[in-house]
């Protein structure tokens, strides 16, 4: 495919921005979701299997009218927007006894890597339906030349045994690919299915984290080559050994439970970050990156931000 997947920070030419009709997001509760925070667990629990607009209207209509901005904002930006079709019948409630979910995080059921086309495995059970929102793109995808199409084995129902592979997990850095392990998403399992599948191609990296991190993303972004965010507290053993020596930004563990590091990068001179994020904002624009501020306060209690609502397609490579 053009512009395939090598780093996060060549420029984004093609994605996937998710969906959040209001009539549409039901409130969904699994025994993995430990990284929510105690009263947002309470109110999954509680409510599990009911529709935000019915219980929380104003924050349903700012969690869609949020995610339309993304999509409007890359559009001017001159990306190629993609979004997952709404499901209907029997793709909408499948495998939803936890509720029915929501499509906006589709950096997680869909990863790309290189030119993989990767189906993922969810721990959540009730979010293994959303690759069918996404399934008619990526079957016109996987028809492009020199690209391949494959889908992860099931992890059980029972959020044990899997393999599972989560795309919030996957960092891209040229031939290594990062993959987080906290035990709330991606697990060893997956990291081997990703291992045999890139062959010798991509060195995999497993890198620990602290067991309330949902994702890698949570926790490190890759600005551009030599800068990255990252915050110490909540990796186990530190950043891999090719990214020790690059600046860094640190965010504290509570800034990392805000999704302070979920940003999504545009390209190595451009990211987009959460608008009331101002104090990131103001340290990327000292190491000379241009910031994008847009709301996206939403839909951070279900552990989501910019960059898991956004899926990269094709990037291009920009010689420095």
């Amino acid at each position: 495919m053009a512009g395939k997947l090598d780093h996060e920070w060549d420029r984004l030419s093609e994605a996937v921005v998710g969906i959040a009709p209001a009539e549409d997001f039901v409130v969904f509760h699994g025994t993995a979701q430990r990284w929510l925070d105690p009263a947002v667990a309470d109110f999954c629990r509680d409510h599990a299997g009911q529709r935000l607009a019915d219980i929380d209207p104003a924050l349903a209509n700012r969690i869609e009218t949020q995610a339309d901005g993304l999509a409007d904002l890359l559009k001017r930006e001159g990306i190629k927007v993609h979004r997952p079709e709404r499901l209907v019948g029997a793709a909408r409630t499948f495998a939803a006894s936890q509720g029915e979910g929501t499509q906006l995080f589709v950096r997680d059921p869909l990863i790309v890597v290189a030119q993989h086309l990767i189906e993922a495995s969810l721990r959540l059970q009730c979010r293994q339906r959303e690759r069918f929102g996404l399934r008619p793109l990526v079957q016109t995808l996987a028809a492009r030349k020199d690209t391949s199409w494959s889908s992860v084995p099931l992890g059980s129902p029972g959020a044990v045994d899997g393999p599972f592979l989560e795309g919030g997990d996957v960092l891209l850095n040229g031939g290594e690919v990062y993959i987080g392990m906290s035990g709330c998403a991606s697990d060893m399992a997956g990291v081997d299915w990703l291992d045999r599948l890139l062959g010798e191609s991509h060195r995999v990296v497993p890198i620990a984290l602290r067991s309330h991190v949902l994702h890698l993303d949570w926790t490190l972004a890759l600005i551009r080559p030599g800068l990255l965010l990252y915050c110490p507290a909540n990796m186990i053993d530190g950043l891999p050994g090719s990214l020790r020596s690059w600046d860094k930004i640190e965010i504290s563990a509570e800034e990392c439970r805000a999704l302070s590091a979920n940003v999504l990068v545009l390209d190595q001179d451009r990211v987009v970050v959460e608008a009331s994020n101002q104090r990131i904002a103001d340290a990327l624009r000292q190491h000379r990156v241009e910031v994008i501020p847009l709301p996206f306060d939403g839909a951070l209690r279900f552990g989501g931000g910019l960059r898991s609502a956004c899926r990269p397609l094709a990037r291009e490579s920009v010689a420095l």
